[in-house]
């Protein structure tokens, strides 16, 4: 029998699970990763973490293999966060801590290039935003100079190296996109975006495939075959391979994706699916949410006295009139992409208890997620929704979801959508994986409360954005 070995680097753990040849998990580990907010803006981690607690993972699921199933090990997927960057010299030696997708310390380069920004998104299929890698790395060219011995670009590129070793350097088309330096249609860095951004070509890892044959794993013998987004990742993991459905993944971040059905433009955003020599691309519709479990984290700061994880499913069930939250942690992403407002309750008193206020969060994190399937709706319609990530066990979340969009939601039960999904890539893209495994399922039921607050939140969140225009 024959195995297939996933990893995947998240924004909170790193994992590895062990398939077998059928697509059925044999083994797992999880191994947490801190995050650091130095100043606001800044929002970083430790790159050596990062590396350790992938070959910690890596050593706990192989352990569970005898000598002659090791052997039988016969590919390996890599996801990574995608927007994340970082610097490292050619021998691997780490020169940046690893700025991730929810930094925004690039934001007044994006301002000055605001006026080439309809270019930017016709090259890159991406809007002007400072989450993306480009202005990252502008800074940390900035920040290093000129050094011909060193590396700047996505994490994806820099696990690699450290995985595999310095020959098998390179990234992936669906992470080099989230640089904002690719041109989606060739597929190659883009000398026209790299000069608006003050990038260096020479500093970025060479362009390859999703599904290429990247080296391999230094210490294990096992080949790396494909590289990959968590999240365009999660859409196989989810078997999301459908016209007319749509994925929403509630992790840190929340991101809901479609299949693009044409190449007319779009305010979200244009996604690289997978890719491999033949050449294939396939594309992928998206949307952004940056505050999810962000913004929870953000609400349980203001409480720390509070556990509102534990309590979030009980309190979504008995509060029926929450108040409404304007959700901008980290920023608006799709269809706005901006800084928007601060954070804020309405009402803004202090009549409104911690429980309610919890809701508040979570449903706004629906609210915005709502608003992407409604841009999504316009060019495609869609039949149901599928969910994953952390969030997603939430059962309260997901029926309210199914009541605001209308449409049945289907969770996953293996939460490891990212990791099954490259576990799916690097072996091949086998017809007969069924990864989804079970599925539990939540019908939409009337809520005229929920459909009335999503109305006064998409309101309220426009006059305060037209305000401060």
């Amino acid at each position: 029998m024959d195995y297939i070995l996933a990893l995947d680097q998240g924004t909170h753990a790193s994992r590895a699970l062990l398939l077998d040849q059928d697509g059925q998990v044999l083994a797992r580990s999880l191994h947490p990763v801190a995050l650091a907010r130095p100043q606001p803006g800044h929002v970083e981690q430790d790159a050596e973490q990062l590396v350790s607690s992938l070959q910690a993972a890596i050593d706990d699921v192989l352990h569970t293999l005898t000598r002659a199933q090791r052997d039988a090990v016969r590919a390996c997927g890599i996801g990574t966060q995608r927007s994340t960057v970082l610097a490292w010299q050619r021998n691997g030696v780490v020169q940046s801590d690893a700025i991730s997708w929810q930094d925004t310390r690039g934001a007044a380069q994006i301002e000055a290039l605001q006026k080439h920004a309809d270019s930017i998104r016709k090259l890159s299929g991406l809007p002007l935003s400072p989450h993306y890698g480009a202005s990252k790395l502008h800074w940390l060219h900035q920040l290093l100079g000129n050094d011909p011995q060193l590396h700047i670009g996505p994490l994806a590129a820099f696990l690699l190296h450290r995985l595999c070793g310095a020959d098998s350097c390179a990234v992936d088309h669906s992470n080099a996109q989230r640089m904002q330096l690719l041109d989606i249609q060739r597929l190659a860095w883009s000398r026209q975006l790299a000069g608006w951004f003050e990038v260096p070509l020479d500093r970025l890892p060479p362009c390859k495939p999703v599904q290429h044959d990247y080296g391999v794993l230094s210490e294990h013998g096992i080949p790396v075959t494909a590289l990959c987004g968590d999240q365009n990742a999660a859409w196989f993991g989810c078997s999301g391979q459908e016209t007319h459905s749509a994925l929403v993944n509630l992790g840190s971040g929340a991101f809901i994706l479609a299949a693009q059905t044409d190449t007319a433009p779009d305010v979200l955003l244009t996604s690289i699916a997978r890719s491999d020599a033949r050449p294939f691309c396939e594309y992928l519709l998206e949307g952004t949410v940056n505050g999810a479990g962000t913004a929870l984290h953000w609400l349980q700061q203001q409480y720390p006295q509070q556990d509102i994880k534990a309590g979030l499913s009980d309190w979504l069930e008995q509060v029926s009139s929450p108040p409404l939250f304007i959700n901008t942690v980290g920023g608006l992403g799709s269809p706005w992409w901006q800084q928007g407002p601060p954070p804020a309750f309405l009402p803004d008193d202090d009549s409104a208890s911690v429980t309610e206020r919890a809701v508040a969060v979570a449903e706004s994190i629906l609210f915005l997620v709502q608003h992407n399937l409604d841009h999504i709706q316009q060019r495609q319609p869609l039949t149901r929704l599928r969910v994953s990530g952390g969030l997603s066990r939430v059962d309260a979340l997901c029926r309210k979801l199914a009541n605001l969009s209308g449409l049945p939601v289907q969770r996953v039960e293996d939460a490891e959508a990212s990791a099954l999904g490259v576990a799916w890539l690097a072996a091949g893209g086998p017809s007969h994986w069924h990864m989804a495994g079970e599925v539990q399922q939540f019908e939409p039921q009337t809520d005229t409360g929920l459909q009335a607050r999503y109305t006064r939140f998409i309101e309220q969140l426009q006059q305060r954005l037209n305000s401060d225009t």
